[in-house]
């Protein structure tokens, strides 16, 4: 019985204490955008990203981010260099 009332009380904290900082993580999120409006369809304080799958590893990575080679007149993107030196 008293382990059943233990769960209980723990989920309970658990629940609250997650409540609490998503609200404390909007909160630092909005305080931390420049003041500019987000651009259409992207997340509060980040630009649209897109993401591509590396033809290497398969690993899905952003274009901002992403190691680029272009080949034929194709742009390629990569996780990493080992990756890109493997293509």
């Amino acid at each position: 019985m008293r382990l059943i009332l233990y769960v209980i009380v723990g989920v309970v904290i658990l629940t609250l204490l997650r409540s609490v900082l998503e609200a404390v993580g909007k909160a630092f999120s909005g305080a931390s955008s420049s003041g500019s409006p987000p651009a259409a369809g992207a997340p509060r304080g980040q630009a649209p990203q897109s993401l591509k799958k590396d033809p290497v590893c398969g690993t899905f990575v952003s274009t901002a981010t992403a190691i680029q080679k272009t080949k034929g007149g194709e742009t390629y993107y990569f996780c990493s260099a080992e990756c890109r030196d493997k293509f």
